[in-house]
């Protein structure tokens, strides 16, 4: 299993050691970090908690705020009124400087990406609310690597690219948290999203069943009761909106636009095109660049 876990310091972030057990800020902050108000100060991918019986591990705390996302396994976890709550697969567990917690692997590994993080912006996100500490969910896609893969670049334009995807990403489940109960599956949602975001994947029953966690007879009552559509009409659709967007730009060909919605063969592209937009792809596209 691959398992790395880096200080965000001015140094070379390819010769940092694995993450010690410590739980104090790390020294070595930018300029960078500084003037903007917010340093991604640690961060891990895939690192492997093992079970732990919540009796015999204390309460702890850090000096920052810390994301957690369990995209696997299966865990626990305890706030200082010691009550013990479950934490699913897909759930994240958010916490900050100086509150006391604890949390680990129940019965199976804690598998998780995490990233800390300090400074006044992160406090003005925590006191607004839009931060706070305990159990999010997340979902199963890892949100969480994007941002450590540009905080791992050491440059000054990776490191504000890294901390405003961070910014995003914590408005998002604010939002997403938010408006969890008045969703009757807030999964089905984000696998709308992940749709739109990328519609070249091979959406197969069997792939989004997974995302859901839903049988397929549910996915289907979901996708009638939500879209109005078959999931593949929705995906269709979506994917020839899309590509009557692409057609307009001039320099992009049918069969380049075939391959980015997923499809390996242009001619099966063109006849789905015309079937829903009652124009072939080539015509379409002269009569908008004429």
């Amino acid at each position: 299993m691959n398992k790395a876990a880096v200080n965000n310091a001015n140094i070379d972030p390819r010769s940092v050691p694995l993450l010690p057990k410590g739980h104090s800020l790390p020294k070595g902050i930018q300029a960078i970090h500084r003037n903007y108000g917010l340093w991604i100060c640690k961060f891990c991918r895939e690192n492997a908690g093992p079970p732990a019986n919540p009796d015999n591990i204390p309460l702890r705390h850090f000096e920052f705020y810390d994301l957690s996302h369990m995209f696997d396994g299966r865990g626990w976890y305890s706030s200082p009124d010691g009550k013990i709550q479950e934490v699913k697969k897909g759930d994240g567990i958010l916490v900050a400087p100086g509150f006391k917690h604890k949390y680990g692997g129940y019965e199976e590994l804690y598998i998780e990406d995490a990233i800390s993080f300090y400074g006044p912006l992160a406090d003005h996100l925590f006191n607004s609310g839009i931060i706070k500490n305990g159990i999010l969910k997340i979902g199963k896609v890892r949100r969480l690597l994007p941002i450590i893969e540009l905080a791992l670049d050491n440059s000054e334009d990776s490191q504000i690219k890294a901390n405003m995807e961070l910014q995003k990403l914590l408005a998002d489940l604010y939002f997403e948290n938010k408006h969890a109960g008045a969703s009757e599956n807030p999964a089905f949602e984000q696998l709308l999203v992940e749709i739109k975001k990328f519609p070249g994947k091979y959406w197969s029953l069997e792939v989004m069943t997974d995302f859901c966690s839903l049988s397929a007879s549910q996915l289907t009552r979901m996708f009638k009761e939500k879209t109005g559509m078959t999931s593949k009409n929705y995906i269709d659709n979506l994917k020839m909106q899309l590509a009557s967007e692409m057609l307009a730009v001039k320099y992009r060909t049918v069969k380049e636009i075939a391959a980015d919605l997923g499809y390996e063969d242009p001619y099966h592209f063109s006849r789905r095109f015309k079937e829903l937009k009652g124009f072939s792809p080539q015509k379409y596209k002269e009569s908008f660049l004429r």
